[in-house]
């Protein structure tokens, strides 16, 4: 039988499992991507799942960090995701809305970074590194004030980039080469560390797996309805239809794998991927 491959720094289950249990690693990450100091990483959580209020949708954080006056969420995308700006939008509230208390100033509310580390070009600019920003359409010298910060890294385009930190951050990224940087080194090291446990790198591969087929049964589920329903002659809007039905579909089945992960119900997850019968029983049961 051959040996499991190894998982790669750019998967969700190693990137989680770096982040969470290297936070010194976790903080130079920050720094080489955002170009400026971080304090010492007090709290790394992973998989951290925020609601805005009572049955609003929720999202799932994949690495939160916080230092003594700001938080971070970073999060690691390995293929295009549909919306990423409106997906950022309400990363971002759904963290400002679980920061205050009944009572608090806005004062309070911490420096706050969104950040996606991208194996993909997200918009097709071809630039590795897109920062956003509100500015004053009249005048840019105005300063909101606002305290978010919004970073997408493209790790394709790491070779436009100077040599530099970030240069071999995103190559390790993109190729999981090593170029003698200290940082990347280190997060080699502990990539190594976490795939030298045979149990767990299996478990990270088989959830990987059950993701993966999950996101496919949910584009073609999708894709099957809309089908039928242009057979029917229902053609108008269909391609727009197409786009946000299946990134609701992945949504919802994304949303029940994460369930049923976290309640170690492995098989269920198998099932609920070709069995749409029991995904409809699971969906249920879940309130989903």
């Amino acid at each position: 039988m051959d040996e499991p491959r190894d998982l790669l720094f750019h998967e969700w289950p190693m990137f989680n499992q770096v982040m969470t249990n290297e936070h010194d690693i976790c903080r130079r990450l920050l720094e080489v991507v955002l170009g400026e100091p971080v304090d010492r990483v007090r709290n790394v959580e992973v998989e951290r799942t925020v609601e805005p209020r009572l049955g609003a949708k929720g999202v799932r954080l994949d690495a939160f960090a916080s230092t003594a006056n700001a938080v971070y969420d970073v999060e690691i995308q390995a293929y295009t995701m549909k919306e990423l700006g409106r997906r950022m939008r309400y990363y971002q509230s759904a963290m400002d809305s679980s920061a205050l208390r009944r009572g608090q100033p806005y004062r309070n509310l911490a420096e706050s970074y969104v950040v996606f580390i991208c194996t993909e070009d997200q918009f097709d600019a071809a630039l590795p590194v897109y920062h956003f920003e509100m500015v004053c359409c009249e005048d840019e010298a105005v300063d909101l004030r606002h305290g978010f910060h919004w970073v997408v890294l493209n790790a394709s385009a790491w070779e436009t980039l100077a040599e530099g930190p970030l240069r071999s951050l995103l190559k390790y990224v993109a190729a999981g080469e090593e170029d003698g940087d200290a940082l990347v080194a280190d997060i080699a090291a502990a990539v190594r560390r976490a795939n030298g446990n045979a149990v767990w790198r299996q478990k990270g591969l088989d959830m990987l797996t059950y993701i993966e087929d999950a996101r496919i049964q949910a584009e073609l589920i999708v894709e099957e309805g809309l089908g039928n329903a242009y057979n029917s002659g229902m053609e108008e809007g269909l391609a727009k239809g197409m786009e946000q039905g299946i990134e609701q579909g992945e949504d919802r089945f994304g949303a029940l794998v994460a369930q049923l992960l976290e309640a170690s119900r492995i098989d269920d997850v198998a099932e609920a991927s070709s069995n749409p019968h029991r995904r409809n029983e699971l969906f249920q049961e879940f309130g989903i």
